[in-house]
């Protein structure tokens, strides 16, 4: 936007800014200046007016109000980031995404977002006000962590862009600092494995199946808990990932579909554990909830995150490692490291996990999972032995 000013020693300054015209003259301890907007359909004439301490100070805020007027936006001086980061939540909430992901959003506004900047006004809010933001939390934030809520921010204003709260989204010109190191995720050992295996086979542990399911397949521990009978051909030696425990049940991604070959000692982990689930039914009778869960209570009731961790970590802790300081989802990297130890090319290993950049999943449809990727029993047979041979 062009703008001039009439620098003769004049009380009123004519100043010209685009093609509006106006004046800044001074008033009370400081200036104001007024724009002329032509007439309203009143008949009255429009002007805009700013007001600072300086004729400079009330220049930068006539160009910025006629840069906002020119885009259509309408900013409210009573609208804070709060107010922004609550109508996003809100809106967010209808779209029918995730309930977690809503109550992730939450959880990042109400902790990490509001309680920092959720007082400035949205128009006021500046670069410099998310970078020093972001680098503040930076010291005790992991990097993923400090990415989402810098994402959250993007969102919200861009929200409030397209409301004409705001001219534009001050958190996309700021780069994401690097927060403090995350918990790396880690793989056993073959040793280990072994060990964990060995322990798992045992009719003491309940999900003992799970855990060698986990090791010997790579599916991951969502994946497990929503696995059912219906998926499982034992003659065949294979699953069927389905569904997973995530919102609507759906995969990870639609190439998470999968038919995968189980080694021997899964399907015989897994004949245990039907015989077991059939014993279990006979006994609660009218009581049972027939989920067709292959990994459930006695009942037939679904298993939840926190209850399979705290099963998984006696198995270790029966095994001799430390439970504390493993989740069930390493075991998937177990299967990872298993495999890529044992030669297995790593293209082969994203088809057997379900990973969204391959070739050969992209073309696994809801209901035609063929052919089964049976390449990950093999490998597991020829590692562990084809007759559960784990010593």
């Amino acid at each position: 936007m062009v703008t001039s000013t009439d620098t003769r020693r004049d009380p009123l300054s004519k100043i010209l800014i685009g093609k509006y015209e106006g004046t800044i003259y001074p008033e009370g301890n400081g200036y104001t200046g007024a724009v002329a907007l032509g007439f309203g359909p009143d008949g009255k004439r429009r002007r805009l007016k700013r007001k600072g301490p300086t004729k400079a100070a009330v220049k930068d805020k006539l160009i910025e109000a006629l840069d906002e007027l020119e885009k259509g936006v309408k900013p409210d001086p009573h609208y804070y980031v709060t107010n922004a980061v609550n109508d996003f939540l809100a809106a967010f909430a209808k779209t029918g995404k995730s309930p977690s992901t809503s109550g992730t959003y939450r959880s990042l506004a109400d902790h990490q977002l509001i309680p920092f900047i959720g007082r400035i006004r949205l128009k006021d809010l500046t670069a410099d006000d998310v970078e020093r933001w972001l680098n503040g939390r930076s010291e005790h934030l992991t990097s993923s962590t400090l990415g989402l809520v810098h994402a959250l921010l993007k969102r919200v204003i861009h929200r409030a862009a397209r409301h004409d709260k705001v001219g534009r989204n001050v958190a996309t010109l700021v780069d994401t600092p690097m927060g403090k190191p995350g918990r790396k995720s880690r793989s056993l050992s073959l040793e280990q494995a072994r060990a964990v295996l060995a322990e798992a086979s045992k009719p003491d542990h309940r999900i003992g199946a799970y855990v060698i399911l986990a090791i010997v397949s790579g599916l991951r521990t969502e994946e497990l808990r929503k696995l059912k009978w219906s998926a499982v051909d034992l003659d065949t030696a294979t699953v069927y990932v389905l569904r997973s425990d995530r919102y609507q049940e759906e995969t990870k991604t639609l190439m998470s579909r999968r038919g995968l070959g189980i080694a021997e000692m899964g399907v015989e982990a897994l004949r245990s554990l039907r015989k077991r689930q059939a014993e279990e039914r006979l006994r609660a009778g009218e009581e049972y909830e027939d989920h067709d869960l292959v990994f459930c209570h006695e009942n037939g009731a679904p298993y939840s995150s926190g209850q399979v961790r705290l099963r998984f970590r006696k198995i270790l802790e029966a095994a001799g490692i430390d439970g504390e300081a493993w989740c069930p989802r390493e075991l998937r990297h177990t299967f990872v490291s298993l495999m890529s130890d044992h030669g297995v090319p790593i293209e082969r290993i994203s088809d057997l996990v379900g990973h969204k950049n391959t070739t050969i999943t992209q073309t696994v449809y809801r209901h035609q999972l063929r052919p089964e990727i049976r390449d990950g029993a093999q490998h597991m047979n020829e590692i562990f032995g084809s007759k559960n041979k784990l010593a």
